[in-house]
């Protein structure tokens, strides 16, 4: 397998961290991409999307989206699953993922736009939208895990995903997660302390 990743991006890092789990790394070339944006990057020449993360199977078809690539990896390992299978468990589990999924899709394109265009430039009124709507889902996020309390799975990771890339581009996005929502903050970095996976995969350049 081959999987094009970056080490900024929380889409990567949590499937990075479902590979790690399931003890599938020796079966996969990690291709790393420093911008996603670069036309002349090498992930462009092959990935038809040209998005990360994307994994190329051994019989070379492609899988795109994170949760369908962690979904794969999930099932081609043999450690405990990540995503529940079937029943209540799923569900829980899938509506969590998405919460955060949703946030970061919001998110997403402001950070892109600040980094890529001028001041001047910047859809304003369009962030302050997505802002509002962020602030109210970071409510319903620290709801949402009291059930999980640490438990791993995906939406779990990909909870400590979000809050951790937030942090790490806070001068973009402009606003202070800790100061508004410190318990999010602090379940992060538990997690990080629980899970060598996690600690191992948090963003940087």
């Amino acid at each position: 397998m081959k999987l094009w990743y970056s080490t900024t991006s929380p889409f990567a890092r949590k499937v990075l961290v479902t590979l790690k789990h399931q003890q599938l790394e020796d079966k996969t070339d990690l291709l790393r991409i420093t911008s996603s944006f670069d036309p002349d990057s090498p992930h462009n020449q092959v990935n038809p999307l040209g998005r990360i993360p994307a994994l190329q199977r051994n019989c070379g078809n492609w899988l795109f989206g994170s949760l369908l690539i962690c979904e794969y990896l999930d099932q081609k390992g043999a450690c405990p699953k990540l995503i529940p299978e079937s029943g209540k468990p799923r569900w829980a589990v899938l509506a969590l993922h998405n919460l955060v999924d949703g946030i970061m899709e919001n998110t997403m394109p402001m950070v892109a736009e600040k980094m890529l265009r001028p001041e001047n430039e910047w859809w304003t009124s369009r962030h302050q939208q997505l802002m509002d709507r962020n602030v109210r889902s970071f409510t319903q996020l620290e709801q949402a895990l009291l059930p999980f309390g640490t438990e791993l799975n995906i939406g779990t990771i990909t909870a400590v995903c979000l809050i951790d890339w937030w942090i790490f581009r806070a001068d973009k996005i402009g606003y202070d997660l800790a100061a508004h929502f410190p318990h999010l903050v602090t379940w992060a970095e538990d997690m990080n302390n629980k899970y060598a996976i996690l600690a191992a995969t948090k963003p940087g350049i």
